[in-house]
């Protein structure tokens, strides 16, 4: 088995988690004001997968399918089935819930808890499920939107990452079809944590490579600018993002590249007001 493959299955998902709630969110904004909950139905392929601005060396491409409950409190449940285009690579299943919430005019919170299985068959420690952890700070202040995300990978041991996103949004004054609204979104993302997470890839690593893995360092950046055309409750979205990872160590084959993501939403009003 090629090493970092299991890397790249496991941890690609959970990053895809990490973030559902706040991009799902923002779709009900174009909604009407007087649903109350959301059953959002998603669907996504991407042309190669990375991790903390990592590909392992990798080139594989994912299918994703989505399912969430949004209920207007701010809690929320999903689901996920994921597909690697790889012939020794099965479905991968995931479950999870949240919590997101708009704390001001300018600030929002989420919180969310994923838990991913069957890649056991993959996994070097036998492990056929691993856990993350996030909670992720929105702050709108005015030039950009930025947000500070936590998160903790729960492995034996496990991994500590900080993500600091900065994006600023703009959107085309005509409508396209009389209601389609076209937008897009430049956003830098920087990512730093430990790496213990190469533990699990079937990486031999040295005494001082091990150590090395415990340190809090800067994994990399990546620049994505994604385009939305937004129709009601209907969402398509293209992101081409540029990856650099920094500090890769030398048994780590990452570098450098060029991703293109594809995906579609829809969101089924559920409840409305009396």
């Amino acid at each position: 088995m090629r090493k970092g493959l299991v890397l790249t299955f496991l941890l690609q998902l959970f990053w895809l988690a990490s973030g559902k709630a706040q991009d799902l969110d923002s779709l009900a904004d174009t909604t009407e004001t007087s649903v109350s909950d959301y059953l959002f139905l998603s669907s996504g392929y991407r042309n190669r997968v990375s991790f903390m601005a990592r590909d392992f060396g990798q080139k594989i491409p994912l299918y994703t399918a989505d399912v969430m409950y949004w209920h207007k409190s701010g809690i929320y449940l999903n689901a996920t089935l994921a597909k690697f285009f790889v012939t020794d690579l099965s479905w991968q299943k995931g479950i999870g819930g949240g919590f997101s919430r708009q704390l001001t005019a300018k600030t929002d919170l989420d919180l969310s808890y994923n838990q991913f299985f069957g890649a056991s068959n993959l996994n070097q420690t036998g492990k056929d499920n691993i856990g993350i952890l996030q909670t992720s700070l929105g702050l709108d202040w005015g030039l950009l939107y930025s947000t500070t995300q936590l998160m903790y990978l729960v492995n034996q041991p496990g991994d500590f990452f900080l993500i600091s996103r900065h994006s600023r949004y703009f959107e085309v004054d005509r409508r396209i079809g009389g209601k389609g609204v076209l937008s897009f979104e430049p956003r830098l993302t920087f990512y730093l944590g430990t790496s213990n997470y190469y533990r699990i890839g079937g990486y031999d690593l040295t005494w001082r490579q091990y150590l090395d893995t415990q340190r809090f360092v800067t994994q990399g950046l990546d620049l994505a600018i994604p385009v939305t055309l937004s129709l009601d409750n209907l969402e398509f979205q293209l992101e081409p993002r540029w990856v650099i990872p920094t500090q890769v160590p030398e048994y780590d084959f990452s570098a450098q590249s060029f991703q293109l993501a594809l995906k579609a939403t829809y969101a089924f009003p559920l409840k409305r007001k009396k």
